[in-house]
């Protein structure tokens, strides 16, 4: 009927998960990935219509995060913070460096300190996050935020775990 198998286990021999004389492929250095060029967008190539459905699962986090946070408007304040800006259409509306105010499109690539967004005109500009003033408007809610450039200077999946202190006023 139910055939037993019988396996016996040599007691001399340890039993092991990995083999320890097997290595782990060497990881690229940061100065490594720089010379590779990983990180870095083409100037040239790259077209606004690319990333417009990233901004439309951008719109669909947002209204997540806003139907959870919606009961409490502080709550919600405190996740836009931690929210991840890949794919929101920013627009600049103080800077420190006159020439960026007023330029708006969707966030291709964050660091710790810049936004790189592409602009309808398919130009890709790098923003710093630093003395600089964001508007981010959600379609989920017809309303629109202003982000102090100051507060989002972290990477963003440091930023997520990050806890925030309310400040009174952020200078520019």
């Amino acid at each position: 009927m139910n055939e037993m198998k019988v396996v016996y286990l040599d007691a001399s021999e340890p039993i092991t998960k990995h083999d320890p004389t097997k290595k782990r492929g060497k990881r690229l250095t940061a100065s490594e990935k720089r010379a590779m060029q990983i990180y870095d967008i083409p100037k040239k190539g790259v077209k606004y219509e690319l990333f417009e459905p990233l901004h439309n699962l951008w719109q669909g986090y947002m209204k997540e995060l806003y139907s959870q946070g919606q009961s409490n408007s502080l709550q919600f304040a405190q996740k836009l913070l931690k929210a991840d800006y890949h794919g929101a259409i920013i627009k600049v509306t103080k800077s420190s460096n006159p020439l960026l105010v007023g330029s708006t499109g969707i966030v291709i690539q964050e660091t710790q300190n810049l936004f790189k967004i592409i602009t309808k005109e398919n130009k890709v500009k790098s923003i710093p996050k630093s003395k600089t003033v964001f508007q981010v408007e959600l379609d989920c809610c017809s309303c629109s935020f202003t982000l102090y450039g100051q507060q989002l200077l972290t990477r963003a999946a440091e930023r997520a775990a990050k806890k925030f202190k309310a400040k009174p006023t952020i200078d520019l």
